[in-house]
């Protein structure tokens, strides 16, 4: 396999990837995306050492992963606004809680 059609094999894996971790956290669902840095990191790199002819020919792919990565951020950004307003709520809502039941203690003395 040349160094190009692993390449290739890669951005595809890797949108596969975002494909999974975007439908997971559309769901409410958790994903391990720590190796997402270095993988790209890598693809960025590999894909330098390509002859321009090549890398031509995985623009396209690579303008295609960059959307999905940006609509992957859309999806944790999302989900994150979900979780600080959920976080507000609970937090309001145990306030309350205690000083609902704070004030019942006072009262009964």
């Amino acid at each position: 396999m040349t160094k190009f059609e692993e390449l290739q094999e890669q951005i595809i894996h890797l949108s596969q990837q975002i494909a999974l971790a975007n439908s997971t956290i559309k769901s409410g669902g958790d994903f391990d995306m720590t190796d997402l840095p270095k993988v790209t990191d890598f693809l960025c790199q590999e894909l330098q050492n390509l002859p321009a002819a090549e890398r031509a020919k995985l623009s396209s792919k690579l303008l295609a992963l960059i959307e999905e990565l940006d609509n992957l951020t859309i999806t944790i950004n999302s989900n994150l606004d979900k979780v600080r307003v959920e976080i507000k709520e609970t937090t309001s809502h145990n306030k309350a809680a205690r000083a609902y039941t704070s004030a019942n203690i006072s009262g009964k003395k």
